[in-house]
């Protein structure tokens, strides 16, 4: 199949999930990269380098509907240790040390993969929450995603669906792994040892490097948001 011929296929996909509405809401957290694009080498200048490419590609397939962005994003620190487990709990064992390597969650700056998105032709908007402010702004996160009027969605976020590892949990992994066994060694030890008072979360960057990562992630954040080109949510 010849590429403008797939291109055709793809936008008469997109139609029947439109189904005739308006509005056509696409959740995909992986649209922008997956763990391939994350892990593609320990110094790379920005996360998910391959955010504008698949993104242009995606407005190129909504045109000429408007292209609507609207995503999370989250301080360094916390960003690095999320991908660290989701690796373990996929199967994909690394040690942390060979994880982290080469890694400055310091230099991190989200504005790199988002002021680039607001120029990709037939983009109309892009929105942004911080993921540690989720629960006080999931009425406006709706709204981004729904737009008004919308329809009444209980607000059940008492409880996060997707925890992660405690460190017991992750020496777990390591221990079993060195002992020869493979697998989705995470899900397994994340039951065993869940994160609680017993059992504390898994944190591995120095104290003084996460205040450092979590200072200049609310600086990008805040000058985004000053300068509106980004509408972030508050």
């Amino acid at each position: 199949m010849g590429r403008k011929e797939k291109n055709q296929q793809q936008k008469r996909k997109l139609a029947d999930l439109a189904a005739g509405q308006p509005r056509l809401l696409i959740s995909e957290e992986n649209i922008i990269g997956g763990f391939k694009d994350l892990m593609n080498g320990p110094n790379r200048e920005m996360i998910y380098p391959k955010a504008i490419e698949r993104l242009t590609r995606l407005a190129q397939l909504v045109a000429p509907n408007p292209l609507h962005i609207a995503m999370a994003v989250r301080e360094p620190c916390s960003y690095y240790v999320s991908v660290y487990n989701q690796l373990l709990m996929s199967g994909r064992f690394q040690t942390w040390e060979r994880f982290s390597k080469g890694l400055d969650p310091t230099a991190v700056k989200w504005s790199d993969i988002l002021r680039p998105m607001t120029k990709i032709p037939g983009v109309a908007q892009v929105s942004i929450w911080r993921y540690e402010d989720y629960h006080r702004v999931f009425p406006q996160v709706l709204d981004a995603l729904l737009g008004q009027p919308r329809p009444e969605i209980p607000s059940l976020l008492e409880k996060p669906m997707h925890i992660g590892l405690s460190e017991q949990a992750v020496n777990a992994c390591c221990t079993w792994h060195a002992a020869g066994y493979g697998g989705r060694l995470g899900a397994v030890a994340r039951e065993d040892f869940p994160i609680s008072d017993a059992y504390p979360k898994f944190a591995p960057w120095p104290e003084a490097l996460v205040r450092e990562s979590q200072a200049a992630y609310g600086q990008d954040i805040d000058a985004l948001g000053r300068a509106h080109e980004i509408t972030v949510l508050e």
